[in-house]
């Protein structure tokens, strides 16, 4: 029976995935790996594209496509940009001498877009010669060449048209392309189209498919089957071209005269309704830092793609991926030697990216930041993105963490981190939307941003939204707690209540060196890893989580459901405590056995506070203080420059990778900023408790929007970290993917629905602080029945099975037992792959 279900499942996801867009949301730059690509959410359909070189003899020496790290530019982005209209882009390229423009826009109902390039020479004193290379591929040819065609030639009857492409496609229907060019332009090279026929598997390679025709001089050599064209021209300094992309028969055409009214009307209204949705605060005001929102905005609106192909997974689930053996990562390296990789079947994702030149793809520990500020602006765009997202998981409840689909994303991936695992997990960011998705749809009049469908018929669309998502949603988290579980049975010792509760958590994929799956690649952990590890992160993330499922099956009626996930939730909250808690450092830390022994290892950091961040920590908790101590300690991790991602007293400080291991990161910079301003808010807890709270948010505050606007105005980037030494932008630049999470701290930071949350809004832990009156029991772990106590009861099989089984086995067993007795006297039910049920 297993293979029909996971069928069924499959046809149920694939059905969910074709419906992630509306009209309004069809075409865009959505190839953000190139400096300037167009195609539809559509898969196997049009490409486009622009190229640009010297336009003498180095043209292929120059020849600008794909974003990259070195490529000679003093900027390049969005000033500018909404998803569902368009937009202008400027790239400065020093090395050629030219400022390029490309102004992007397109019609509501998804039929017609155009893009006007302008280029300026940047110096006063010379007009460079530029080369400009259009190029459209059509995908998919050769499965029916009826239904598909692509055809471009030069228009030489027409005064300003340089050339025109017609074509065909199913999802698309019949389509014109026009290249039209000013009487004024001074022309080099007058336009000439090259075609030719590349694999199906190398089309998106638009820049080696020009190299390639280019050395052999010829304009056409696909031998009738051309599925790739280009246009080239050149043109000196200045110069304009319009391309304008119309779908026959559409009443919404576009010409060149509307063109730039379209593009004037956007470029007067999209201000006024950032300024609107993101008002401004001091010190944070004026013309400068009102360009800096739009900036960031924009270039993570522009960082949005839409990406199809197939994946690498390895799928063997060998035993040796449960890491229940003492040097489990040398045994998980060995299997992953040996293991038979697949290639799972096309997938199709919409999602931002961190960094158009270096991370041009989707992750999933990224997504839930990038989607904090987009669901002010777009609140229908978020929604689908989080169904795109949420619709790739397998039949288990697992999504890659990193989703590298096809070839041309693999392009950009080194090939020992190409393949997936499906044990490995990532920070559950998309929940943090959910709280905040659901304030809106309780208080309509909060959101400012671009027209919902959703807010407008809560009944007939919101509701079934929030079903749809919220069931997604609690198969992935059923998944997470399943599979990244910690090990309690009786063969670790526990701190003495910590077994009953049972709520603890650890990450797959551990080495010495990296727990990659956190989302903190290099932060310290125990050392050596061991199987009974527990992480205070990953604990916290599904505390997070199971808070945000809540308050969702309370709003939709499941109130068995809702009382699931508290009890889940309080264990979260009890465990916090008695597992990771430590007295003497004041922080939340890793616990470990060493010697027989129950130990917690503290490297005070990101991982130390991340249940504070989440807003699992009230303000009257009897922790807050010595964290807020923590945090507003300089020597420790309240840089100049923001919030240290390690302690500066650590010994693994500046070590490693130094990645997480000091430097500045703006997303749970931002996360903490918020919660420090929820928390000075509170109306319970000490007073002084709360000032210091609200001073250490508003220093945070100010600290970390300069830091990143700093670093903006003078290398036109903003930075995947920052030095917590200088303050200077480090690694990749142009990342503008979770960075752009700043501009939540440009105005009041007044409270409402931050992301994600443990705790209730005055900062009070509370037992059903999300249920409805509904007469739930409060008993933590109530059974309904007299003398019998589930935890007892799994605690005492794990005793005797210790005895007798092999740690391996003994681990499945006593997860297997969990999960049984979990669901039914009370707990989550948790699903089971059929493979959980063999002994290897």
């Amino acid at each position: 029976m297993a293979f029909p279900i996971i069928l069924i499942f499959a046809a149920l996801v694939a059905a969910v995935s074709n419906h992630t867009y509306d009209l309004g949301q069809r075409w865009g730059p959505y190839r953000p790996n190139l400096y300037f690509g167009v195609r539809p959410q559509v898969p196997k359909t049009l490409l486009a594209g622009l190229m640009w070189a010297e336009g003498g003899a180095r043209i292929l020496d120059t020849l600008r496509d794909t974003c990259e790290q070195d490529d000679g530019m003093e900027g390049y982005g969005w000033p500018i940009y909404d998803t569902r209209v368009g937009g202008r882009q400027e790239i400065h390229d020093a090395q050629l001498g030219i400022d390029l423009t490309t102004e992007f826009v397109k019609t509501p109902d998804g039929d017609n877009w155009a893009v006007r390039v302008n280029g300026v020479s940047r110096s006063s004193e010379a007009t460079p010669k530029i080369a400009l290379v259009f190029h459209f591929a059509l995908e998919d040819t050769g499965a029916d060449e009826t239904a598909k065609s692509l055809k471009c030639q030069i228009d030489a009857a027409g005064n300003t048209s340089m050339g025109v492409c017609t074509g065909t496609d199913p999802s698309l229907g019949e389509f014109t392309i026009e290249l039209l060019h000013r009487l004024s332009n001074s022309v080099v090279e007058q336009a000439s189209v090259m075609s030719t026929f590349v694999p199906e598997e190398q089309i998106w390679q638009a820049k080696a498919a020009f190299t390639n025709i280019s050395k052999f001089s010829t304009s056409a050599s696909g031998n009738g089957k051309e599925n790739i064209y280009f246009f080239k021209t050149v043109l000196q300094t200045p110069f304009s071209l319009d391309l304008i992309y119309s779908t026959k028969g559409s009443t919404s055409t576009i010409t060149s005269t509307s063109l730039t009214k379209l593009l004037e009307d956007f470029y007067l209204s999209f201000p006024q309704r950032v300024s609107s949705v993101f008002p401004q605060s001091a010190p944070f005001q004026g013309e400068d830092y009102t360009k800096f929102t739009q900036a960031l905005l924009s270039n993570l609106m522009g960082g949005l793609g839409f990406f199809h192909g197939d994946s690498k997974v390895d799928d063997s689930h060998a035993p040796e991926y449960e890491e229940t053996d003492i040097k489990f990562w040398e045994l998980a390296a060995e299997a992953m030697k040996r293991a038979k990789i697949v290639t799972a079947p096309p997938r199709s994702l919409l999602s931002h990216t961190p960094s158009r030149p270096f991370f041009p793809r989707g992750f999933l520990w990224d997504e839930g930041f990038h989607l904090i500020p987009i669901i002010e602006w777009d609140l229908d765009l978020t929604v689908s993105v989080l169904r795109s997202w949420l619709s790739l998981m397998d039949s288990d409840g697992w999504i890659g963490r990193e989703q590298i689909l096809g070839p041309e994303a693999r392009s950009k991936v080194p090939s020992q981190f190409q393949v997936q695992y499906p044990h490995y997990a990532n920070p559950q960011t998309l929940a943090l939307l959910f709280p905040i998705l659901l304030q809106k749809m309780k208080n309509p009049s909060s959101y400012k941003g671009n027209p919902s469908k959703y807010l407008a018929d809560p009944d007939g669309a919101g509701k079934p939204m929030l079903r749809e998502l919220y069931n997604l949603l609690s198969k992935h988290y059923a998944w997470f707690r399943r599979t990244q579980a910690g090990n309690f049975s009786s063969i670790y010792p526990r701190p003495e209540g910590a077994v009953t509760v049972g709520e603890g958590y650890r990450w797959r994929g551990r080495t010495p060196q990296h727990t990659l799956t956190s989302g903190l690649d290099d932060y310290p952990r125990a050392d050596p890893p061991h199987p009974a590890e527990l992480h205070v992160d990953a604990l916290a993330w599904v505390g997070a989580t199971s808070s945000a499922l809540g308050r969702l099956a309370a709003y939709l009626g499941e109130a068995v459901d809702a009382e699931t996930y508290q009890q889940h939730h309080e264990g979260v909250l009890r465990n916090l405590d008695l597992l990771h808690w430590d007295e003497d450092a004041g922080a939340y830390c890793d616990t470990t056995v060493a010697d027989g022994r129950f130990e917690r290892v503290c490297h005070l950091g990101y991982v130390s506070v991340i249940p504070l961040m989440l807003g699992l920590v009230g303000a009257d908790s009897p922790r807050l203080p010595a964290l807020l101590e923590l945090v507003g300690d300089s020597d420790r991790l309240f840089s100049q420059y923001g919030l240290r991602s390690l302690s500066a007293k650590d010994s693994g400080y500046g070590g490693g990778d130094d990645y997480w291991r000091g430097a500045v990161w703006a997303n749970l910079n931002v996360l903490a900023a918020l919660r420090l301003a929820d928390l000075g808010r509170a109306s319970n807890g000490e007073e002084k408790i709360r000032a210091r709270a609200k001073e250490l948010g508003a220093e945070l505050r100010k600290r970390l929007v300069e830091t990143v606007y700093k670093n903006w105005k003078q290398t036109g980037f903003v930075w995947e970290q920052y030095s917590d030494k200088t303050g200077e932008g480090r690694r990749s630049r142009a990342f503008t993917g979770w960075t752009a999470c700043v501009i939540l701290l440009m105005g009041h930071v007044d409270g409402g629905a931050a992301a994600g949350g443990g705790a209730s809004t005055n900062g009070a832990r509370r037992s059903s602080w999300w249920l409805t009156g509904s007469g739930t029991s409060s008993s933590m772990f109530s059974t309904g029945r007299r003398g019998f106590s589930a935890p007892i009861f799994v605690g005492v099989v794990g005793a005797l099975a210790a005895a007798v089984l092999p740690r391996r086995m003994l681990f499945r067993l006593w997860r297997r037992v969990v999960d049984r007795m979990r669901g039914t006297l009370g707990y989550a039910q948790v699903p089971q792959r059929a493979s959980d049920w063999l002994v290897r």
